[in-house]
């Protein structure tokens, strides 16, 4: 796995993201990092906060509605899933602990 997410409080275990998803998902990571200087990479640790992960959503949805998705599925779908799981854990109020390999 290229970055593997944990709850911040318990360190357990909650998914990760393959090479190819993270590919998928570097233009997001470099605009995030454009606006919280928080760094998304495969090396690095990284936490989200419940903010950070609604900035990431914000990023989202401005890219899916500037983008034509029918160009590359495999990219909308990594984009799509990691926005649920996002939703998912700001809904339940969890922060994320991003820990690369």
């Amino acid at each position: 796995m290229a970055l593997d997410f944990y709850r911040r409080d318990t360190q357990e275990y909650l998914f990760g993201l393959g090479d190819q998803q993270f590919h998928n998902l570097q233009e997001i990571f470099k605009e995030f990092q454009y606006r919280t200087g928080l760094i998304i990479d495969q090396y690095g640790d990284t936490v989200l906060s419940i903010e950070n992960q609604q900035t990431l959503i914000k990023i989202i949805d401005g890219f899916i509605e500037k983008t034509d998705l029918n160009k590359d599925k495999a990219k909308t779908v990594s984009i799509i899933e990691f926005r649920g799981l996002l939703n998912y854990f700001i809904t339940n109020r969890v922060d994320l602990q991003l820990k690369g390999d």
